[in-house]
């Protein structure tokens, strides 16, 4: 869909709450892109709600050519009830939308004041439900990141084999240097297959020490490593453009999404010690899709239509500004 389904409304200023956690953050900022409104950047929340909630408001009177709001916020830190009071101060000109990458068994029980819900793992009248979790990723940009880089690409011996290494997450801490040592030997099996190039990226959870063990096992291949604190990012996506293959560790739900946009094959570790059930539970949708595979010593290259999470939020939120009248704020 395009901009123009919002009908004669004005366009809608988009106000994204930033977070800590750089998945959420890029899913929340990918949203705001696809949409193509612009976007600003809220902080988060704080001790002191009514000065939170007027600095809001003297912010979005600045903008004083824009009458619908939209807010992009989601899971990561505890903001959801927060987020839902700012429909005390813009009463009938918000449209709320909440990202969700993971959910408790028990959602918050404010989740429902939400005008959209984006979930891999709910269904309902406010729902999209996802197939992976949205990203910043667009097929053009994936194509200028290929272009930009394809000098440095070309000299590898293909096929290119990328492997990108999530780790610890807040609710499972089993990335270790033992687990480290099996992941190697799975990625070895899968490379000798292939032959060609290794490529290794990490993540700000990549445990330093389990990170050694890991390329040390790998370094008959003599893998190419990169960090991601210390490379463009538009170096990894022309990573995400060029590989053949990826082999990704299922604790990461955002380098999953990102891999299986892509359309090219995406081998999962799913261990048990190293990925919460939610994850698993999510990966394993991305699977019956057909965008993934476990991880095992066994491969065959196959082809699928790559999910597109963050259109399918984006065309949903354009669909439903198409429906709705927002009126102008009321500050009490």
């Amino acid at each position: 869909m395009t901009n123009d389904n919002v009908g004669k409304q004005p366009k809608p200023l988009v106000w994204v709450v930033d977070s800590a956690y750089t998945g959420e953050l890029h899913a929340r900022i990918g949203l705001a892109e696809r949409l193509g409104f612009g976007y600003q950047t809220i902080p988060l929340p704080n001790d002191d709600a009514s000065g939170y909630q007027q600095a809001l408001k003297h912010k979005y009177l600045a903008n004083i050519n824009t009458t619908p709001l939209l807010v992009i916020s989601g899971t990561g830190e505890e903001t959801t009830a927060e987020i839902a009071d700012l429909r005390q101060v813009f009463t009938d000109c918000l449209f709320n939308v909440y990202l969700a990458s993971i959910l408790p068994e028990q959602p918050h029980p404010r989740l429902h004041e939400y005008d959209l819900i984006a979930s891999p793992q709910l269904t309902g009248d406010n729902v999209v439900t996802m197939t992976g979790v949205p990203h910043q990723l667009t097929q053009a940009g994936l194509a200028a990141s290929y272009r930009q880089h394809t000098g440095y690409f070309d000299q590898l011996p293909k096929p290119i084999t990328a492997l990108l290494v999530g780790g610890n997450t807040r609710y499972c801490n089993g990335f270790s240097p033992d687990h480290a040592r099996q992941l190697a030997g799975r990625v070895t099996q899968i490379v000798n297959t292939q032959g060609g190039s290794l490529m290794v990226t990490n993540s700000r959870r990549t445990p330093v020490d389990a990170l050694s063990v890991l390329l040390t096992e790998l370094s008959g291949f003599n893998p190419l490593f990169f960090d991601w604190q210390q490379t463009a990012t538009d170096f990894y996506h022309a990573l995400l453009a060029h590989a053949d293959v990826f082999i990704v560790t299922g604790d990461s739900l955002s380098m999953c999404s990102e891999a299986a946009f892509t359309g090219k094959p995406l081998l999962v570790d799913l261990s048990a010690n190293a990925t919460e059930c939610f994850h698993r539970e999510i990966i394993h949708q991305l699977i019956d899709y057909g965008a993934a595979k476990l991880l095992t010593g066994d491969f065959e290259p196959w082809r699928y239509t790559p999910p597109d999470p963050t259109g399918e939020v984006a065309a949903a939120i354009h669909e439903r500004l198409g429906q709705i009248q927002l009126g102008k704020a009321y500050f009490s």
